[in-house]
């Protein structure tokens, strides 16, 4: 980060913050710029940081490439240099210096009070005593309070740099903002409350003057708030039966356009693909490919090119479908003696269990991914309301082409599916969520997906106790998909990973031997809640399900629905 320094973690910059988000730093709030002003202040190429994933590059970002953040060891420079661009923000502060008033200013003028201060000296302290109060709406737009509008003036053109803030309690209503040049006062309680026009300002693009007229209606909130500001983040499981140093090698775009035109003709054979790719790649590179053997590499050449015709509506589906047939035949099939071992994607076949549900209605099939590497991309964020805000893109554009911010990350997991079974679901509550999924069609609404989804938050909780790791720190991937029949059967993935080719230490895979014990402690008391009845009695009709904090919701880095599509009482109703 640039100054005022701040550390983040490829991770917490994906799942929590990104451009357009506000940051608390020693020296006061910032705003976190485009990552394409990254690589511009940088001078660099994204390519040299690119992460290939085709699947998820065709099917979900339009084609769009994938890029991670370089750290300061990967571009020479000190680990206490800030490397990524900020912008300062907001500009008005509130002055608490003088005992007998409180200035709202803005940090261009500085506190009228406090007299004149140098230019670094004043900017310094307005970033310490920032107000905490900003505007956006559900555009995704982001922007400083109006101060001159939200103050009724009575005077024409009454336009003043500092305001008094008057009252001291805790509750906005007792709050009070006077103009000091013709007296007009407002209450910041009911100016809280109202809706103000918005300017259209996206502070992250370097605008500061408003740049288009958008309609959606702002409202004033903290800059520290949750919804104001909701990463839109998916991700794709590698499911490539392959080595991971080989993968890195043939994931150079070189690598793949030269051995796409050579398959294309026809000619993709050993002498040919050396020939081309030769005097492209470097010579590390080239002389591990000519240690692998040429049947093992075309293998892995014709799964990475088949792999990127993959298309939207499949990607969940192959990952699924990859996932079952691991459970049945294990992956690697065979033992993987490739050169550049460990393989991305590991199922040891010994090690699946099956284990009775606690009411004994479903056998549930309880797969240990010893290894498996998941890209994560940060596609956008919304403000205000997930449900109906607008998507706002963060990808930038370099020479032609789209880019977004990711990471590759690496661990372990656990696939829990029906073995092949159909899910029979039933009673009241299965029959409001498909009315709800009828009249909404969101899958999440869908009464297979509430049951899976619900459970996978009962296990993450209970695995958390045993594994060593956080509940926030293990992530969910839930499958519906239909087979030929219409039967629905279903799946989830519960998994961690973090940056580095090793990954995780095996604490999740560890327990598939007694998920019995984990999964008659996540269903024991599934029933019940400490918040009932508020709980149970909340929704209306099934339209939200019985979920909340002491039963159900997790962490929303782990949960890729933002805690929505739950209920523990049609679980309850359902036991496996």
């Amino acid at each position: 980060m640039s100054r005022p320094h701040h550390e983040l973690r490829p991770s917490q910059f994906l799942m929590t913050f990104g451009p357009g988000s506000i940051l608390e730093t020693p020296s006061g709030p910032v705003i976190v710029k485009s990552v394409g002003e990254l690589f511009t202040s940088l001078r660099e190429d994204p390519q040299r940081f690119e992460i290939l994933d085709d699947r998820l590059s065709r099917s979900i970002l339009g084609g769009a490439r994938i890029v991670r953040i370089p750290s300061n060891a990967e571009l020479g420079v000190p680990d206490g240099e800030p490397i990524y661009p900020t912008f300062r923000f907001p500009f008005w502060a509130l002055c608490t210096k003088h005992p007998l008033v409180q200035i709202l200013y803005s940090a261009l003028t500085g506190c009228p009070q406090c007299g004149p201060l140098p230019n670094w000296q004043r900017v310094e302290k307005a970033g310490r005593e920032a107000i905490r109060f900003v505007l956006a709406c559900k555009g995704g737009h982001l922007d400083e309070v109006h101060w001159e509008r939200l103050v009724p003036h009575v005077r024409p053109g009454c336009s003043p740099d500092h305001y008094i803030w008057g009252g001291g309690g805790r509750a906005l209503r007792q709050v009070t903002i006077t103009c000091p040049t013709c007296g007009a006062v407002e209450n910041m309680g009911q100016a809280y409350r109202r809706s103000w026009p918005c300017r259209g300002k996206f502070p992250e693009l370097g605008q500061t003057t408003p740049s288009s007229s958008c309609t959606k209606e702002a409202r004033i909130s903290q800059r520290g708030a949750a919804n104001l500001r909701m990463p839109v983040v998916v991700a794709a499981l590698t499911i490539l039966d392959m080595p991971g140093q080989l993968h890195s090698v043939l994931s150079d775009r070189r690598v793949q356009s030269a051995a796409l035109t050579l398959q294309q003709i026809g000619r993709l054979n050993q002498q040919d693909f050396f020939q081309a790719v030769g005097p492209q790649i470097p010579p590390s590179s080239l002389q591990f490919l000519q240690q692998v053997p040429w049947p093992d590499l075309l293998t892995a050449i014709n799964d990475l090119l088949q792999a990127s015709r993959s298309n939207q509506t499949s990607l969940f589906d192959q990952e699924f479908d990859r996932l079952v047939r691991a459970a049945s035949g294990g992956a690697p099939a065979v033992p993987n003696s490739q050169i550049g071992a460990p393989p991305l994607f590991e199922v040891r076949l010994q090690d699946v269990r099956r284990f009775a549900g606690p009411a004994s209605r479903m056998n549930l099939r309880v797969t240990p991914v010893s290894r498996l590497r998941m890209v994560v991309v940060q596609r956008g964020y919304q403000r205000v309301d997930p449900q109906t805000g607008d998507e706002v893109s963060v990808a930038f554009q370099q020479a032609g082409q789209n880019w977004y911010p990711g990471a590759e990350l690496f661990g372990e997991g656990i696939f829990i599916d029906l073995d092949g079974r159909p899910l029979s679901l039933g009673g009241k509550r299965v029959q409001a969520w498909s009315a709800r999924n009828v009249a909404d069609q969101l899958s999440r609404s869908e009464p297979a997906h509430v049951w899976w989804h619900s459970l996978s938050h009962r296990l993450l909780q209970a695995l958390s106790i045993d594994s060593g790791y956080s509940s926030a720190a293990i992530r969910e991937r839930v499958y519906i998909p239909d087979d030929a029949a219409g039967h629905v059967s279903g799946g989830l993935l519960l998994y961690t990973v973090q940056p580095g080719g090793d990954g995780t230490l095996g604490g999740l895979v560890a327990l598939v031997d007694r998920f019995h014990m984990i999964l008659r402690s996540a269903l024991l008391d599934v029933d019940t809640c400490s918040n009932d009845p508020l709980c149970e009695e909340a929704p209306s009709a099934g339209a939200e399900g019985s979920a909340c904090y002491s039963c159900m919701l997790v962490s929303e880095t782990s949960c890729e629905h933002r805690n929505l599509g739950l209920d523990r009482l049609l679980l309850a109703d359902n036991l496996p």
